[in-house]
């Protein structure tokens, strides 16, 4: 899809989704959101790079930083109704969500904990949140945090299918996930 067309239909979605949201901001989403989806990537600096226009990258790198930092913008409160609609989308078309975990490192001591659709050969965040943490593995206490979130985004009735690496492992979460397996949402 060309550059002009995804970003005008991705910015009709989101502005139909937050009304009353400043324009700018909405763009800085929708720019972003597009970043994201062309880098396959979440390092600001990969990001930008596939933004179009004449800015410099590291005055994009800034203004995404302003617009992530920014306190009046809660990126999950923004991110929670294309979540919700992806997950109804999947299940209206096989009956069932197919969802990846996975942590990664990004940096030096930080840690990215992230909840994925499965959507033909990719993986597109639903959910995630960031672990100030050096080696080894995050707690369990965060990683059920997230799935219980996830878990509110689940459509009723949906069988669940959920894959993800040793980072989920822990018997505490694999305990909690048991407790959920008779239904999900």
């Amino acid at each position: 899809m060309p550059t002009n067309h995804l970003y005008h239909t991705w910015i009709q979605r989101i502005s139909g989704l937050h009304p009353g949201q400043r324009i700018t901001q909405t763009r800085n989403f929708v720019l972003l959101i597009y970043g994201i989806y062309q880098s396959r990537s979440v390092y600001l600096s990969r990001i930008t790079g596939k933004i179009p226009g004449k800015a410099k990258l590291q005055s994009t790198v800034k203004r995404f930083d302003r617009f992530l930092n920014n306190p009046a913008v809660s990126v999950r409160k923004w991110y929670q109704p294309i979540a919700l609609q992806w997950m109804a989308e999947q299940f209206a078309r096989i009956g069932e969500i197919h969802l990846i975990v996975d942590g990664t490192k990004v940096g030096f001591g930080h840690q990215l904990l992230m909840v994925s659709i499965a959507y033909r050969k990719r993986a597109i965040p639903i959910a995630w949140t960031w672990v100030k943490h050096v080696r080894g593995h995050s707690t369990s206490g965060k990683q059920i945090a997230l799935l219980a979130y996830v878990k509110t985004l689940i459509p009723r009735g949906a069988a669940v299918f959920l894959v993800g690496d040793t980072e989920f492992g822990s018997v505490k979460v694999l305990k909690q996930l048991e407790k959920w397996q008779s239904g999900w949402p």
